[in-house]
């Protein structure tokens, strides 16, 4: 009897969220990763320079599927980004990432940092923060290990499904 009632009643639920109005995708200015702890020698800094810059870019393309999101270009607002970044970390710079998504016309912005602890230790974190008032609206931590650009990719790719899961 159980099973009948849930299968008489899944065309309804079914039904009611068809009949939900679309939302429209959020504008999100998604800052590029910035990495945190043991940075290394010299070599090593280069490597992750190209390595923040190729998985930033991964980033903002597996957030361009998620419906919910309209991934704005940080093109106009680059020299504010590289101003800010030039002195402090976006993620805890006060607000300054909150100015800058509004320049971009941006209503929320993520900032994502990687803390890496050793070659083998590494966190991932985000925020996705509303703009203006800076209201954190999603936020984790994801642990992940080796200091390379596969698992990078995974771990921002796992990010992206979290984001996802959150948002529908």
């Amino acid at each position: 009897m159980i099973a009948v009632v849930l299968l008489a009643t899944a065309p309804m639920i079914h039904a009611a969220n068809a009949a939900e109005p679309a939302r429209d995708p959020v504008p999100l200015l998604v800052l590029d990763i910035e990495l945190i702890g043991d940075l290394g020698t010299g070599e090593i800094a280069a490597g992750h320079a190209a390595r923040i810059e190729k998985t930033s870019a991964l980033l903002r393309e597996e957030l361009s599927r998620v419906n919910a999101y309209e991934i704005v270009d940080t093109t106009p607002v680059r020299a504010a980004i590289d101003a800010a970044r030039a002195t402090q970390y976006l993620h805890r710079c006060n607000g300054c990432e909150l100015d800058i998504a509004k320049q971009a016309g941006a209503r929320e912005v993520l900032v994502v940092w990687i803390h890496r602890v050793s070659q083998l230790i590494l966190s991932l974190k985000y925020e996705i923060r509303r703009v203006p008032s800076g209201e954190v609206v999603h936020a984790r931590a994801f642990d992940f290990r080796g200091d390379n650009d596969a698992s990078w990719a995974r771990a921002v790719k796992y990010m992206v499904r979290d984001i996802e899961a959150q948002v529908d």
